[in-house]
């Protein structure tokens, strides 16, 4: 519980500098997020899948052989690839964001609009509250 009979200035300064690192670390890590691509397979590896950071499909890849398959395998085969990508994508982006908060996770890592509003925002607040 917060006592304001036991406020230090210092300890102002301590929150606002740890804010500002925290700030920075997410500022480059976002456009590390852009770069992720994340990468599944299906069918023995026959059938492989990759999406960006943001689970968009990027490319499906059929082995030749994979041909062989029914339609309906194909169809079973590319979906599992893609949902395999995209796990996987989802995984890279949560280890990357971890990573830059130090293990603490307060937003959602898939919306990364909104963790760019988030950071956007939190600039603003520290920037409006360094005195002038």
């Amino acid at each position: 519980m917060f006592d304001p009979g036991d406020f230090q200035l210092d300890d102002l300064d301590r929150v606002a500098e740890q804010s500002r690192q925290a700030v920075q670390r997410l500022s480059g890590v976002l456009g590390e997020l852009k770069t992720i691509r994340g990468v599944g397979e299906a069918a023995d590896g026959l059938i492989a899948a990759v999406v960006d950071g943001g689970g968009q499909i990027q490319e499906v890849t059929l082995d030749p052989r994979a041909m062989r398959l029914d339609s309906r395998s194909i169809a079973q085969a590319v979906t599992e690839a893609v949902r395999a990508a995209q796990q996987d994508a989802r995984r890279r982006n949560d280890e990357l964001l971890r990573d830059a908060m130090g293990g603490d996770l307060a937003f959602d890592p898939q919306n990364l609009d909104g963790v760019q509003s988030w950071l956007q925002d939190a600039a603003r607040s520290m920037k409006d509250s360094w005195p002038h």
